[in-house]
C-alpha cells in the first residue's frame, strides 16, 4: 500500500512539473545541491531531458541551471514522493 501511495505522489509531482513547463510560469523550487545544500529559488522550468552520462532525468531552468529530478524536493506546494517527510523550514522573508 505504501508503494502505491508513493507512486501516486510521484505521479502528482511529475504532472505538476509537466504543467508548469507547458504554462511557462514561475514556480517556487526547493532542491538539494550536489553537496546537499537545501536551496529555494523562484524560476521557470523549461524542459526535462535524459542525461546520457548520469543516466537520470534533468530539469532545465530559465537560469541556465540543470537540476536532477531526483534532487528536487518540492515545486510550489507539491512534494516529490521521496521527500514528503521533509518539513518546510525555509523562510520567505
Amino acid at each position: 500500500m505504501q508503494t502505491s501511495v508513493r507512486s501516486d505522489q510521484q505521479k502528482k509531482f511529475e504532472n505538476y512539473l509537466d504543467n508548469s513547463i507547458q504554462e511557462r510560469r514561475y514556480i517556487k523550487l526547493q532542491y538539494f545541491t550536489d553537496i546537499h545544500e537545501f536551496m529555494t529559488i523562484s524560476t521557470i522550468a523549461l524542459s526535462i531531458n535524459e542525461d546520457a552520462t548520469k543516466h537520470e532525468k534533468m530539469v532545465n531552468f530559465n537560469t541556465g541551471e540543470q537540476i536532477p529530478l531526483s534532487q528536487i524536493v518540492r515545486i510550489d506546494d507539491v512534494y516529490a514522493a521521496k521527500y514528503v517527510h521533509i518539513d518546510d523550514f525555509s523562510c520567505d522573508c
